[in-house]
């Protein structure tokens, strides 16, 4: 009888716990067919007819949950991995996406491992192309000089409740590889954002402390490189249309030594054409000053709409296009040019 009540006892326990987790398994698969050319990275090259993968989100699956501890303490996880649906390949190697535990509760969420950034969120959230691979932003500025990273490794992140429409989050990275001769690599971001109703307003600020590449003089004598971004954006929904922008500025340092700085700026809007049917206008431009060297200028613009098919099904169709120049003699350095028309799968 006693083991018996025993084993109802167990199983009790462990229904309640079961009833109070959730495990989800989600992911896009996302493909398209049409033309790319990168004259700027590969000089020469010609258009290319080609099927690829991710022309508005990249491919991924993963696996999320929550447990709720009682008290109003929640523990959570996410594990994504990212794969090219053109090859079957994998993007990357095991949850390059995220891989990252969480405790929530009144507080906010404290979370650990690897995710994207709150900067990256900032700008996702004001991209003028819904933060879809086609947008013209990422591309102009990294063309320009260099953009900052989306995702870190080994990160310790907050995020705060929402109190009257005002949040903020921070994180910091450990580089973890620190040696006799130079500091470890450091990533720290933030952001604080006010959103109510139809307007977002938001500042981030992420600076990044690097190792020099391993092997090069100045890793002996402990050289880093340094760059901070601070951007301010915004965005606003009308119902007609949504408007977004933002200002991004950049400077690089190397052992405290200034190095260049540069401004960019981003702008679109989005709008419901129908009740199935969105198009996207989308513009970007970035330039670099060197202290010594060459300055650099680029700008970019993309066209796109998508069908809704579904809930989860989408297909559509974008232009993207990007120029750069050498801006001390105007001279043309390249352009990126990719035309795709694709379908894009949720679950």
């Amino acid at each position: 009888m006693k083991k018996s009540l025993i084993a109802l006892a167990v199983l009790a326990a462990s229904g309640a716990a079961m009833a109070q987790s959730s495990v989800q398994l989600y992911g896009i698969v996302d493909a398209f067919v049409g033309t790319t050319q990168d004259t700027i990275k590969t000089p020469g090259s010609k258009s290319q007819t080609v099927v690829e993968s991710g022309g508005l989100k990249s491919s991924r699956w993963g696996m999320r949950g929550t447990e709720d501890l009682g008290g109003g303490l929640k523990a959570g996880f996410k594990l994504e991995q990212r794969f090219k649906t053109d090859t079957g390949a994998l993007d990357g190697v095991n949850f390059k996406g995220e891989s990252s535990i969480n405790l929530s509760g009144n507080f906010g969420t404290v979370a650990l491992g690897r995710m994207g950034t709150p900067y990256d969120d900032l700008r996702g959230k004001t991209n003028p192309i819904a933060d879809t691979n086609i947008s013209p932003v990422g591309d102009t500025i990294k063309n320009a000089k260099v953009d900052y990273t989306d995702k870190t490794d080994n990160t310790v992140a907050y995020v705060s409740p929402t109190f009257n429409g005002f949040s903020g989050a921070v994180a910091v990275s450990l580089g973890e590889n620190k040696t006799n001769v130079a500091d470890a690599t450091s990533h720290t971001s933030l952001k604080l954002q006010y959103a109510n109703g139809p307007l977002l307003v938001g500042y981030g600020f992420q600076k990044e402390e690097s190792q020099l590449t391993a092997g090069t003089p100045a890793v002996a004598t402990g050289q880093t490189e340094d760059k901070t971004f601070n951007l301010l954006a915004a965005s606003y929904d009308f119902g007609v249309a949504k408007l977004v922008g933002g200002y991004q500025s950049l400077e690089i340092e190397s052992k405290g030594v200034k190095q260049g700085d540069s401004d960019s700026l981003y702008f679109g809007v989005q709008a419901p054409v129908a009740s199935n049917i969105n198009v996207f206008f989308g513009y970007a431009g970035s330039k670099y000053d060197a202290v010594t060297g060459t300055d650099f200028k680029t700008t970019g613009y993309t066209l796109a709409a998508n069908y809704v098919l579904s809930k989860r099904t989408d297909a559509y169709v974008g232009y993207k296009h990007i120029k750069k120049e050498n801006d001390n003699t105007g001279a043309d350095l390249g352009k990126v040019k990719t035309l795709a028309v694709g379908v894009r799968h949720a679950f």
